[in-house]
């Protein structure tokens, strides 16, 4: 069913097709077709905004809707910049869900808090849809619904029965979700991780690629804020990122 192996964009693309090809509608958490088959493509953002502007754009050429979450408090990227922003943006131009990705370790999981948080952003920084996915969720967000946003977790689109994902950076899910494809389960939501699938080979490239971006986004900071002092140590850190 996948002829590509290994993470990979192709095999990323692979995936895609296949559930196309069974029957699949792919669905929004927040527009949610009426189909008898329906495919949640869910993609936490815990490191790469770029590598998710990947999978959009890859899963737009096909013709798929997925669902985007990036988060507040992210240590790997800031969201609060330009270049995130813009591809939060240009996700939803491409007719993606995108949302945020809370903690629920520093936001807590009360429902007007949380609502509090998705309006704060969209209207003081730039729109997102109102669909939230949490970060190491605990039992008390599984499988619960909410009245104010919509939760990824949500038992109308989550159950052990339909959900699979690439935790850990492991493919195991493979051989479950072509037999799940196959047997035409009505509702499949697979969740993947962007940083996985950009074509970085293993996890020490991953590493080095992160580190030399955020090194980057430092110098870039700093000369931008700070020029009379720093510029002309960090110039050469401020060239154009092309990893």
């Amino acid at each position: 069913m996948f002829s590509a192996t290994g993470f990979a964009p192709s095999l990323f693309s692979d995936i895609v097709r296949a559930a196309k090809t069974a029957g699949y509608a792919f669905a929004r958490f927040d527009r949610a077709p009426a189909s008898e088959k329906r495919f949640f493509l869910r993609h936490d953002v815990d490191i790469s905004p770029r590598a998710a502007l990947l999978l959009g754009q890859l899963a737009q050429q096909q013709g798929a809707a997925a669902n985007f979450f990036f988060q507040l408090n992210a240590e790997t990227y800031n969201i609060f910049s330009d270049d995130v922003l813009d591809i939060m943006r240009e996700l939803r131009t491409r007719g993606h869900c995108v949302g945020l990705h809370i903690d629920q370790a520093r936001f807590g999981a009360d429902e007007s808090a949380i609502r509090r948080t998705v309006d704060w952003f969209s209207s003081c920084v730039t729109p997102v849809d109102e669909a939230v996915s949490f970060h190491r969720p605990s039992p008390d967000v599984v499988g619960k619904s909410y009245g104010a946003f919509i939760n990824a977790y949500d038992p109308r689109f989550f159950s052990p029965e339909c959900y699979l994902s690439d935790s850990r950076r492991s493919l195991a899910f493979l051989p479950r979700l072509a037999d799940w494809l196959q047997s035409g389960r009505p509702l499949i939501q697979l969740l993947l991780h962007p940083e996985w699938w950009s074509g970085i080979d293993d996890e020490a490239a991953v590493w080095t690629e992160l580190r030399e971006r955020r090194q980057h986004e430092l110098a870039q900071y700093v000369a931008t804020n700070f020029a009379k002092v720093f510029h002309h140590v960090v110039a050469a850190e401020t060239r154009d990122f092309r990893i």
